[in-house]
């Protein structure tokens, strides 16, 4: 449901957790044709920013716990958009990077959250602490 629906059904004022859950189904839709799930997408964007980062790291970024991260991950290997690199100290340590394919897939993700942002009001942005473009915190 949009935030115009919800209006108009008389719910005007939505609490932030379903304001969330909207955004999160907005950015899935936006998702959809690339044949991504939010979360991948999120591990995508983590590497783009950290490249040659840890499970863990990503883990610990996303809030999520390692085995679901690895979990992701494999799959991402297995589409060839991510590398994965032991450790010669330690076999525990996992690192991992983006391929060519992943550089790419990050670049179309980030070109689709502009989209998601773009339906934030201004007093939604300052409820889930986001600030305007061009503003300072």
């Amino acid at each position: 449901m949009t935030i115009e629906r919800a209006v108009k059904n008389g719910h005007e004022n939505l609490t932030t957790l379903e304001r969330v859950l909207q955004l999160h189904g907005q950015f899935r839709r936006s998702l959809e044709p690339l044949r991504v799930t939010p979360l991948q997408a999120g591990v995508l964007l983590f590497l783009r920013n950290h490249p040659e980062a840890k499970v863990t790291d990503a883990a610990d970024a996303l809030v999520v716990r390692v085995p679901t991260v690895s979990d992701v991950l494999n799959d991402l290997v297995r589409k060839r958009w991510v590398t994965k690199r032991y450790s010669v100290e330690d076999r525990r340590v996992v690192c991992v990077q983006l391929s060519r394919r992943g550089h790419a897939l990050a670049l179309q993700i980030e070109e689709r959250v502009p989209q998601v942002n773009a339906t934030l009001a201004e007093e939604e942005r300052k409820a889930l602490g986001m600030t305007p473009k061009g503003s300072r915190a």
